[in-house]
């Protein structure tokens, strides 16, 4: 495989398994008291938006020409991927699921 096609697999990878802790997290919703449910929700539900991002980034990325496009769909998917991630560790360490 090329550079390309071994970022790709890494970025795909990465946000299966980002959605893998969404699903875990929606699942933690139910055992939350009220007010912090609320919370709860509102994170998850920004968690969630920027989960459908980063999957359109990567379906951007993936059809995209080489050079140009290519290079700045790679730089969405870096950005994406980056607030992804931070939104995720931030839901995690606040509501220590």
């Amino acid at each position: 495989m090329g550079a390309r096609e071994d970022y790709q697999a890494v970025m795909e990878t990465q946000l299966n398994q980002w959605k893998a802790q969404t699903e875990r997290l929606l699942a933690g919703v139910a055992q939350m008291a009220a007010p912090a449910k609320a919370e709860y929700e509102k994170n998850l539900a920004l968690l969630q938006a920027k989960q459908e991002e980063a999957w359109e980034n990567f379906h951007k990325l993936t059809n995209a020409s080489d050079g140009g496009p290519w290079d700045q769909f790679k730089a969405s998917m870096d950005k994406a991927s980056g607030d992804l991630r931070a939104a995720g560790e931030r839901m995690s360490s606040q509501f220590k699921v």
